[in-house]
């Protein structure tokens, strides 16, 4: 009977955190429900939780700290990441207006600067916290308070970090420090798309296998620029749309590489997956 109470104190801790989790959806904007819902419903069946798993006495021992870890788990990490999506959000909507496609970063070097503030911050706030046998506790405290410094600083200093194409000005490349770089049409000599096939990688049980497509623009500055499209959008498909036009209009080659057999049935299949419109996919792949 003991364990029986046991594995029902273990299941609704776990249940509590699917319950935080899953309330996230009404931040930020139901702010008053998001807190109801940890006050009312999550928090109270973690205690609750812990209560059935543990004896009365180690339950007082230990309660703080217990609120202290739901608290690291259930709020702090995924507000810290919720706040820095709606920052990317805030970020797209003031200059997403001005391109034809945007990306929020200027260069592969620099995107992932905040993600690394960010998991430091996680983790020396989670040593600091679960960690009991830390001597100097005034080491891990000045880390998070430095990395939480960093990584305001890093979202402040990034915020005009961007690139995109623009359907004037052609490659613009704003950098951190506010320099900013442009390549016009009329320096851009070709365009290549190119199909692959994106193998779902065995440590992320999250990746998937799907097509994809790169646009490489080369320039007689011989400094291509990347830009990469995850699976089959129409969205995507509209932008592709959108700079073969241009490319047209200022005679630039735009060339689209042959699909290999594997390539060609995902994305068929993809098409099917999606419900996608076939012809407009097809036209602009160049398929007959």
């Amino acid at each position: 009977m003991k364990r029986l109470i046991e594995i029902i104190g273990i299941i609704l801790i776990a249940l509590s955190i699917v319950i935080a989790y899953a309330n996230l959806e009404n931040f930020p904007e139901n702010t008053l429900t998001y807190i109801l819902i940890i006050m009312l419903v999550s928090y109270p069946l973690y205690i609750l939780g812990h209560r059935l798993h543990r004896t009365l006495i180690i339950f007082k021992e230990k309660l703080i700290k217990w609120s202290v870890a739901y608290a690291f788990v259930a709020l702090f990490i995924p507000l810290l990441f919720i706040s820095y999506t709606h920052y990317e959000q805030l970020k797209s909507e003031t200059f997403n207006d001005y391109f034809i496609l945007y990306k929020s970063s200027s260069s592969f070097n620099v995107e992932g600067l905040s993600f690394g503030c960010m998991y430091s911050l996680i983790l020396f706030v989670g040593i600091r916290i679960f960690s009991t046998e830390i001597r100097r506790k005034w080491i891990p405290n000045l880390l998070i308070v430095v990395t939480l410094f960093a990584y305001g600083i890093s979202l402040y200093v990034l915020w005009e970090d961007y690139r995109g194409i623009h359907a004037d000005k052609g490659l613009v490349t704003n950098k951190w420090n506010g320099v900013e770089e442009s390549i016009p049409w009329e320096n851009v000599t070709r365009i290549y798309i190119d199909p692959y096939v994106h193998y779902a990688r065995l440590s992320n049980k999250n990746d998937e296998t799907h097509i994809s497509w790169t646009m490489v623009i080369e320039s007689d500055s011989n400094e291509d620029v990347l830009y990469r499209f995850q699976n089959l959008h129409e969205h995507d498909l509209h932008v592709g749309n959108q700079i073969k036009d241009i490319a047209q209009d200022n005679n630039i080659p735009f060339i689209i590489s042959n699909m290999t057999e594997a390539e060609r049935k995902w994305y068929e299949f993809e098409l099917e997956l999606e419900n996608l419109p076939k012809e407009p996919f097809h036209k602009f792949f160049q398929f007959k």
